[in-house]
């Protein structure tokens, strides 16, 4: 497991599809105080851990029909965002979304983070 490197540059969105934009404005935002996710608000400072895992998906017919016509047939992500005993999760996100929150993690977040997921999506360091 290694932890999110720091970056010396703010995200930005224009890697995304207009539909992957709104969807983060209306569920993300990053600004130097806090992360608000899901209108709950966290400060940086108390983020321990961030995850990334495939999302799952039903099998069959009803499978089918989520992953390709509601989801667009993109594969899906779950982000998860640990602190203390807690955690926040955004689901079904994009892998150009998820860079996105974790980028904006690695330009914000004071401390180390720990991160789990697919290794080359961002830089990582042994800290």
């Amino acid at each position: 497991m290694g932890y999110l490197q720091r970056i010396n540059y703010r995200p930005n969105m224009d890697g995304l599809s207009e539909p992957e934009q709104q969807f983060m404005q209306q569920h993300f935002d990053a600004y130097g105080a806090e992360l608000v996710f899901n209108q709950e608000s966290l400060p940086w400072n108390v983020i321990e851990e961030v995850e990334l895992v495939p999302a799952p998906r039903a099998g069959g017919a009803a499978g089918w029909i989520v992953k390709n016509l509601v989801l667009g047939g993109t594969p899906r992500y779950h982000l998860g965002i640990y602190f203390g005993k807690r955690e926040l999760v955004l689901p079904n996100i994009t892998l150009g979304q998820a860079k996105y929150v974790l980028e904006n993690i690695a330009f914000y977040a004071p401390q180390p983070i720990r991160y789990s997921g697919p290794e080359d999506l961002v830089r990582l360091t042994e800290i």
